[in-house]
């Protein structure tokens, strides 16, 4: 093994491709350990693709990002190219890939970004990779940080120079190309963009969209056929990110995404949709704040409400019952007072048509007028005249006494009910009869069930314009609620830079604004720890 590469001390010998044999070094000059990347022999034959070589490895080492691998130094040692880059302790995408424990959503989605992240500043500055594959994504073991490699086969683009390695010759990994890459047509960024789709795709369904053992028919594949949706092998995957992915595979470049930035603000909404539908399952179950206010409004409403019907109910029913026993107890007191001189002269005739009489000009239920001997002397049922009077006292009860006058509630052998007024026939301060006079309580209870009805009619619109406006205004109470929750969750993240930009006059907006001076306060504090630490 060679010992040494120009000022290099080589340690060991890390792996080879096909291009390049990679060796981890130490260089003494600034103390750290380093890989160094040496052109194959076979390779440095051909002076102008050496030249090239060189010319678009120092191209790559002008990056510098974070999700690129820092190239420290390139140069030439006995005729063989070489580059020294940062030594990466994280595993290749590929061996990931392999172990059987599946990437979740989120980590995938945040892989992919960093990916278009980097590439995307690679493009800004010219340089197309051209070969993207998971080999070449080495996932750091902290955070998931990704770290792009291999810029080898990059192309430097220059507008002022002929693009040499471009037309007619097929360069990358056959699996992860594009379709203007494998037929060996011009290329741009967007090559690299569909090879970040076939990515996606595999840590998506664990399987390549383009398979085949024959390299022609895996060119012909990529270039003219459709992959599997990836809804068949892989249900849980987010429509848009679907849609995402779709894109990115799209044959023709100019229905691909223009640019790593498209695509990474792409993802990242999809990352924040899945994130926040996570938190959404881990946080506790609760009763949304607009569901519970509303609810105890209504109920607290309701209650008040039944209360009230049910005191005003009973009031006005106990006032149109002692209205009606006060009506009642006069009429059969004037009926009484009436019937005495008759009655004392037992002249049965006259209280017969003086019952008539009566029952004509007034409605009640029944009239029985009674002698001392409790014989029935007038009745508005006729068939019961000069029988024997016979009180029925089942399921009567006495409800108050008016004078000489006594009131019963009762019901009649047709389940009606009435008040039964018993007033005394009296001469010269002597019981001679009594009159009995039975009026109906279904006109009151008609009234009561109508007067209830509207009552619980105006209860349940009230309820319903209270849960209307209760819900209306807690939900106006949760939005800015809503809002400094998604705040607080973006700062948590790592965005110090969110604010809240609303203006209210009233208490949220004296929240949203403490909100703004923390996360100000909290940017200014970070801002002076890095650059004490660069210090």
């Amino acid at each position: 093994m060679i010992e040494k590469i120009g000022r290099f001390e080589v340690l060991e010998k890390l792996g080879e491709g096909a291009m390049a044999v990679v060796y981890k070094v130490h260089d003494p000059d600034i103390d750290r350990t380093l890989a160094i990347k040496v052109l194959h022999k076979k390779r440095c034959v051909d002076k102008e693709y050496r030249r090239r070589f060189l010319r678009e490895a120092k191209a790559a080492g002008n990056l510098s990002h974070y999700n690129i691998v820092t190239v420290y130094d390139v140069g030439e040692v006995e005729d063989r190219p070489y580059i020294a880059m940062e030594l990466l302790e994280g595993t290749p995408l590929d061996e990931v890939m392999k172990q059987e424990v599946e990437l979740s959503l989120i980590d995938i989605l945040t892989i992919g970004i960093q990916i278009a992240n980097g590439l995307d500043y690679a493009h800004s500055k010219g340089i197309v990779h051209r070969d993207i594959k998971p080999s070449n994504i080495i996932l750091m073991p902290e955070n998931n940080t990704i770290k792009i490699t291999d810029f080898g086969i990059a192309h430097f683009e220059d507008q002022n120079r002929t693009q040499q390695t471009q037309m007619g010759e097929v360069l990358g990994t056959p699996r992860y190309m594009s379709p203007e890459q494998a037929k060996g047509e011009k290329i741009d960024s967007r090559s690299d963009l569909f090879s970040i789709g076939v990515i996606l795709y595999q840590l998506l369904t664990r399987e390549a969209p383009f398979q085949d053992n024959s390299l022609a028919t895996l060119l012909y594949k990529i270039t003219t056929k459709d992959p599997t949706p990836i809804g068949q092998l892989a249900p849980d995957v987010p429509v848009s990110l679907n849609h995402t992915v779709n894109k990115l595979l799209k044959k023709q470049p100019e229905k691909r995404f223009q640019s790593g930035k498209e695509l990474a603000q792409s993802l990242t909404r999809i990352l924040n949709k899945v994130k926040e539908k996570a938190r959404e399952h881990e946080e506790p179950r609760i009763i949304p704040f607009r569901i519970k206010w509303t609810i105890l409004m209504a109920a607290i409403v309701a209650f008040t409400m039944i209360l009230s019907i049910t005191f005003i109910y009973k009031k006005q029913y106990r006032a149109m019952t002692n209205q009606a026993i006060d009506y009642g107890a006069s009429l059969a007191k004037f009926i009484a007072t009436e019937s005495a001189v008759p009655v004392l002269s037992e002249d049965w005739t006259s209280i017969e048509i003086f019952v008539h009489e009566v029952g004509q000009r007034q409605e009640f239920k029944y009239l029985t007028v009674v002698d001392y001997q409790d014989i029935i002397r007038g009745s508005s049922d006729h068939q019961m005249i000069s029988k024997p009077y016979k009180r029925v006292d089942d399921g009567q009860v006495i409800l108050s006494k008016t004078g000489d006058v006594s009131i019963y509630s009762k019901k009649l052998s047709d389940e009606s009910a009435v008040f039964e007024f018993d007033a005394p026939i009296m001469f010269q301060d002597k019981e001679i009869g009594k009159v009995l006079l039975g009026l109906s309580r279904s006109s009151l209870q008609n009234v009561a069930k109508h007067t209830m009805l509207m009552m619980i009619m105006l209860m349940i619109n009230t309820i319903a314009a209270v849960i209307v406006v209760a819900y209306v205004l807690a939900k106006r109470l949760s939005e800015p609620i809503n809002i400094l929750k998604k705040s607080m969750n973006e700062v948590r993240e790592g965005d110090l830079s969110c604010r809240i930009s609303r203006e209210r006059n009233d208490e949220f907006g004296h929240l949203f604004a403490a909100f703004d001076r923390m996360a100000e306060e909290l940017e200014k504090r970070l801002e002076n720890e890095d650059s004490s630490n660069q210090v």
